[in-house]
């Protein structure tokens, strides 16, 4: 058996009803498609989505790419949050020490 990783699930279409509420700042709009609204997410290996088609196959959308998630590569995506917000969340979360052998590219 495989140790499961933690997760999130997150309904794309509902994000713009809570979004300025949880991080502060202007609303945003609605997303447009689940591509666009996975492109805002805050470090580009995080930029992924992974969904069953109707015949149970695995459709990945990653509009950044695969390679900072298959390289271990934790980069700041600005399309949402800014480079303060980004070096916050380095600290919080704190890859380098969570993870040995991630590359840490400081945001700037």
């Amino acid at each position: 058996m495989w140790p499961q990783p933690p997760w999130q699930a997150r309904n794309q279409a509902a994000v713009h009803t809570w979004y300025a509420a949880t991080f502060g700042g202007d609303p945003i709009e609605p997303y447009r498609s689940v591509a666009e609204a996975v492109a805002t997410w805050p470090e580009y290996a995080t930029a992924v989505a992974v969904r069953l088609d109707s015949a149970d196959r695995l459709k990945v959308c990653a509009p950044y790419g695969l390679t900072d998630l298959l390289g271990g590569v934790w980069r700041h995506n600005p399309a949402r949050v800014d480079v303060a917000g980004s070096r916050q969340r380095l600290a919080r979360h704190r890859p380098a020490q969570r993870w040995p052998g991630v590359t840490v590219i400081e945001p700037g």
